[in-house]
């Protein structure tokens, strides 16, 4: 049986670049800006369909705010910080005595295959 190889393509590599080490927490949108300066005519769905590809293969998490789709990739575990006035995302590292476990285990059927926790409030720079 064949592996399932990426395809290396420009565009991914360019995408990959782009975030690797981005702590801002960007959206595909802010991502395309950026990208689109050094590949004029990428559209927003390659960007899109490259995130995704990217995520399947665990480099990047996915962090869901008001329906918008936050990429990070610090993949290691750990919690964010969302401040309620500029919006911005802060990763929170916690050693494992201090994580927030659930209160009961996954319902019967169900299959935990990750968790995210995220607190809110305001940022030091916006109180």
């Amino acid at each position: 049986m064949a592996k399932n190889i990426r395809r290396h393509t420009k565009q991914l590599d360019l995408i990959w670049n782009e975030i690797s080490h981005d702590t801002s927490h960007p959206t595909a949108d802010q991502i395309y800006e950026r990208v689109k300066k050094k590949i004029p005519n990428i559209s927003l769905g390659t960007v899109y369909r490259n995130l995704q590809k990217l995520e399947a293969e665990g480099q990047l998490q996915v962090l869901t705010l008001d329906r918008t789709q936050h990429f990070d990739p610090l993949v290691d575990r750990h919690h964010h910080f969302i401040c309620k006035s500029c919006w911005r995302v802060y990763d929170v590292f916690a050693d494992g005595e201090q994580e927030a476990r659930p209160s009961c285990p996954s319902p019967k059927g169900f299959t935990v295959t990750s968790r995210q926790s995220s607190w809110y409030g305001t940022c030091q720079s916006c109180s």
